[in-house]
């Protein structure tokens, strides 16, 4: 892309500006005749007097006190304690709260589709995929909340992972044309 005239000038100005305000900016942030902070003092805003001692500090600071900086003069901002500091404090633990966790189920829970075939067996008879055959089951329809209990077995020709009741119990859970329907297993 080439530049036009105009915009060397443009750039050549900006660059002039930049090279020059830098060191002065520098230079006024160095001045060691300021005895303003070089930072922002965060409890300016509500009427807190920084250049001031508190009384509480008066006292230590008239002292010899081993623990003020040998660097800084008496009066500076550095003899100041931190406003932030003063108070009550807090109990111990004070900010630590209990993470409840669930306990684990009961009992394992299966979702699944559901469908149902009049010659799967007896009228409390379902095909369940990953259950042995004969043990009772709690079939829950999660669509309405209605369950009912069903004994497993075998069936051939079962549909992959959907779950076969009996038309009876599936009847009970919901209108038979609603077939495949979300269910839930409890053992």
């Amino acid at each position: 892309m080439a530049l036009t005239d105009t915009d060397r000038r443009r750039f050549l100005l900006a660059t002039t500006l930049t090279l020059l305000a830098l060191p002065a900016l520098w230079w006024a942030n160095q001045s060691e005749n300021s005895t303003a902070p070089n930072v922002a003092v965060a409890g300016a805003e509500v009427g807190v007097d920084v250049g001031a001692p508190h009384e509480a500090d008066a006292a230590s600071s008239d002292s010899n006190d081993a623990s003020a900086d040998p660097h800084t003069e008496p009066g500076e901002v550095g003899d100041i304690a931190p406003v932030f500091l003063d108070g009550p404090s807090s109990a111990a633990g004070a900010g630590l709260s209990e993470i409840a966790v669930p306990a684990r189920p009961e009992v394992a829970r299966i979702n699944a589709d559901a469908t149902f075939r009049s010659d799967i067996g007896g009228p409390d008879s379902c095909a369940v995929p990953g259950i042995i055959n004969g043990q009772q089951v709690t079939v829950v329809n999660l669509d309405n909340g209605r369950m009912v209990v069903c004994t497993t077995t075998l069936v051939r020709g079962s549909v992959g992972d959907m779950v076969t009741l009996h038309s009876a119990l599936f009847a009970q859970l919901a209108d038979l044309t609603d077939a495949q329907i979300p269910v839930e297993i409890r053992r």
